[in-house]
């Protein structure tokens, strides 16, 4: 399925990356370089999924997703976390215990990212 993503990462060199190739699959892709300017574009634009950084400037990823949890407009639209680094185990236990979120470590096998974008998209839709 082909949809709306918005890809929210302070590394300007890999949201240009992933931009590119999802776009060459045929995906609409938003870029936002901070916490801020994620939240405010998810809020904007209603995506049909997230690529978010854990960590960036402005509020952190998992914040923005908090955030988009406890509104009914965007709480049903699924992210996926990118990090370099994550510390907490309890924070990667509560990623993989939602339905609509997902986890990558950077750096990230594309191919992979797309089979689960696909995955997250379809069942969006379902």
């Amino acid at each position: 399925m082909i949809g709306s993503i918005l890809v929210a990462d302070d590394d300007l060199s890999f949201a240009s990356i992933v931009k590119s190739f999802l776009e060459s699959k045929g995906h609409r892709v938003i870029l936002a370089a901070d916490g801020l300017a994620a939240a405010m574009n998810v809020f904007d634009h209603k995506p049909n999924l997230v690529i978010l950084d854990i960590k960036m400037p402005g509020p952190y990823g998992i914040s923005v997703w908090e955030s988009l949890q406890h509104d009914s407009s965007t709480a049903k639209i699924p992210v996926i976390f990118v990090s370099g680094v994550i510390e907490e185990e309890a924070l990667r236990r509560r990623i993989a215990a939602s339905e609509t979120s997902r986890f990558f470590s950077k750096p990230v096998d594309l191919s992979k990212l797309h089979l689960v974008i696909n995955e997250l998209l379809e069942t969006k839709k379902a």
